[in-house]
């Protein structure tokens, strides 16, 4: 009878076990990333072509819910750069679209900005959310290079982009 009794537990907890495992997979959620090689190899071709330029960035690359992967400090860049390159990636992969559009919209909204801030965005340029297959996988922001091209493009915006073209083979899958 004790055998018996034993077996019957056993069977009953295994039955539980599998039931409880079962549906605890539907609640699992599983959505892409970008790896640390891309956020390492993004953050280098954007601090590098900064430097080309003549400036000391800062370029960090977050994943999709805003963590950081990796954050390039440059020899001689300006110590706040670290935080506003962070929130500049953060802003990004938060909003889902470029920190320059969100810089556009601030003309418009100013008291924007103060709300941006009072959370930990911020709403200058130089932050662009990074897509694979439609989704955002991360960002990237690079603080450091003020000023604009000729066609009035902002510095830090156009080494993102740098650091984002250096990856286009591996985000088109």
């Amino acid at each position: 009878m004790k055998k018996r009794y034993q077996t019957l537990s056993m069977l009953s907890l295994l039955t539980c076990m599998a039931f409880v495992s079962g549906n605890s997979f539907a609640n699992v959620v599983n959505e892409p990333t970008i790896s640390l090689d891309m956020a390492l190899k993004a953050a280098k071709a954007a601090n590098d072509s900064c430097l080309k330029d003549g400036f000391k960035p800062t370029t960090t690359v977050v994943d999709q819910r805003g963590q950081m992967k990796v954050q390039l400090n440059s020899d001689g860049a300006f110590p706040h750069a670290v935080e506003t390159s962070y929130r500049k990636a953060l802003t990004a992969a938060s909003r889902r679209e470029a920190t320059s559009i969100i810089e556009a919209e601030n003309e418009h909204e100013p008291q924007l900005g103060a709300v941006f801030n009072e959370i930990g965005l911020i709403t200058l340029s130089g932050g662009i959310p990074i897509y694979y297959k439609g989704q955002v996988i991360g960002a990237i922001g690079v603080a450091g290079a003020p000023g604009e091209n000729d066609e009035g493009i902002e510095y830090d915006d156009i080494c993102a982009e740098h650091g984002i073209k250096s990856i286009s083979k591996e985000l088109k899958g």
